[in-house]
């Protein structure tokens, strides 16, 4: 595990060094999106003013819209302010919680009610110059539960991508790296790690991210044991003409235990397509997709996982109202040294993305349809995740937001006995409303019920006897700082 963890220490120290690298550019070369629109490229969104969240609302103002390539690793965006300040964006959080019958009841020991406690800094960084793009996301911090299984331990979480452009030529590096004691499906009851401090924001002028199939797959519930997630990413486009593209993606990532008892497994990735501009609203892309999976200690003979994928996909963007992604294609599987069945399997891949924004309220909805690596749980499983969440803001002191999450882990029979008659299931919900004070700060009271299905037959380990039913409250204070402008 450690020389895992100091690769992927090398591959973030190569993408932090060259921030200053793409800095020293010429931007005097211009710089041409692979997928540009026409004359039409900006729209009229909200204007923008300072939110007690610290990063700008959009109210009446134009918008410059997004051009992420549909055969690439980001998400679509809803669009970009025409320029932004670089900024750094400090922030502190500390929250409570308490939670009712966390694990199944044969878990004995365990009290009916944990207290526990998120004390976090986090730090955003949003630079923009001539040709280059860069958005940096950390959050470190700590929980502290009365709960012997749960006990304390660390928080660490880190988001960078930084996009150059040049001519004809587009790149990106990013890395997502965390370090958490439970997964981050619904973390903490809190519905993600997002509602911890103060970070980019979402909607217009928001950061990115990058797409469920490129990071490591977490939708199974576990609690207690610290696990190390990380995915490495570079892609680079070249603008055939006005309309059309090449984009190539590659990527490395990794999933591992501290505690022993779970399936470490590491993947690779690469993938590249063709993107068409149908109009300055629609656009279509095909592209092959190949994954890798490999396990630290497979059981018997297993040796890993190749995945072959074609996905057609069709994407509509209206700049600052509306982003809709879907694609599906067929998936060719090849189990190498199987435990049972055949050794290549057909079947289908498919994921879809939807964000929506219309004066004060805000939404969006994600579903991915996949091979992933199992969680921990499983040397494989075909995944189905479907995530959402719908916030409004009701007066300059008050909004609320209601986060969702379901997942459908199935193991495949290549590499697990009796597969057909396992199939967990995990869900989550989280309501919150904010109370803002002063410039950046605002208080907040979260209400979350979760569950999942027994893994009794497959894990018996203390961090996997989670709950059929369990619900939290938490009251906590986002405090942020006022943005510091670098330039």
């Amino acid at each position: 595990m450690s020389r895992k963890i100091c690769l992927s220490g090398i591959v973030l120290s190569s993408l932090v060094l060259w921030v200053p690298l793409s800095n020293a550019q010429n931007p005097s070369a211009g710089a041409q999106q692979p997928l540009p629109t026409n004359s039409a490229s900006l729209a009229t969104a909200p204007a923008a003013k300072e939110a007690a969240t610290g990063f700008p609302v959009i109210e009446e103002q134009e918008v410059v819209a997004d051009t992420t390539p549909l055969a690439g690793a980001q998400n679509l965006t809803l669009g970009l302010p025409p320029s932004v300040h670089s900024f750094l964006l400090p922030s502190f959080g500390i929250s409570s919680q308490a939670q009712t019958n966390p694990y199944n009841s044969s878990q004995s020991g365990s009290p009916a009610v944990i207290e526990s406690t998120y004390l976090t800094g986090r730090l955003a960084l949003s630079r923009t110059s001539g040709r280059s793009s860069l958005s940096l996301d950390y959050l470190t911090g700590g929980s502290f539960s009365t709960d012997s299984n749960q006990g304390n331990s660390g928080i660490q979480n880190l988001h960078f991508s930084d996009m150059i452009n040049w001519g004809r030529w587009s790149t990106m590096f990013g890395d997502q790296l965390s370090y958490t004691s439970q997964s981050p499906f619904g973390f903490g009851g809190l519905g993600g790690l997002n509602s911890l401090g103060v970070g980019l924001g979402n909607g217009v002028g928001s950061n990115a991210g990058f797409r469920n199939d490129f990071l490591p797959g977490q939708s199974i519930l576990i609690t207690g044991s610290p696990q190390i997630s990380n995915a490495a990413i570079g892609e680079v486009s070249y603008a055939l003409n006005h309309r059309a593209s090449l984009t190539f993606v590659g990527s490395f990532g990794l999933l591992d235990f501290v505690n022993a008892g779970f399936q470490n497994s590491s993947y690779a990735t690469f993938q590249g397509g063709y993107n068409y501009l149908l109009d300055r609203k629609n656009s279509i892309a095909v592209f092959y997709r190949f994954n890798d999976f490999w396990y630290a200690n497979p059981s018997q003979a297993f040796q890993g996982i190749q995945d072959h994928n074609v996905q057609m996909s069709f994407a509509r963007r209206v700049t600052g109202r509306l982003s809709f992604q879907v694609g599906a294609g067929p998936d060719t599987r090849v189990y190498h040294a199987p435990l049972a069945g055949p050794s290549t399997l057909v079947t289908w891949t498919a994921s879809s993305s939807l964000n929506y924004q219309y004066r004060h309220l805000a939404a969006g909805l994600t579903f991915n349809h996949s091979l992933t690596g199992g969680s921990g749980v499983f040397l494989g499983a075909t995944t189905d995740l479907l995530s959402g969440s719908v916030s409004r803001t009701f007066n300059r002191d008050w909004d609320g937001a209601f986060t969702a999450g379901y997942s459908r882990n199935q193991p495949i029979q290549q590499t697990t006995p009796n597969a057909n008659m396992i199939s967990p299931q995990a869900w989550f919900v989280t309501a919150r409303v904010n109370r803002h004070f002063v410039r950046y700060g605002s208080f907040f009271i979260a209400y979350s019920a979760s569950g999942q299905s027994s893994l009794a037959s497959v894990c018996t380990l203390p961090a996997c006897t989670v709950s059929t039913l369990s619900s939290s409250v938490s009251i906590g204070y986002n405090w942020g700082l006022r943005p510091i402008v670098l330039e």
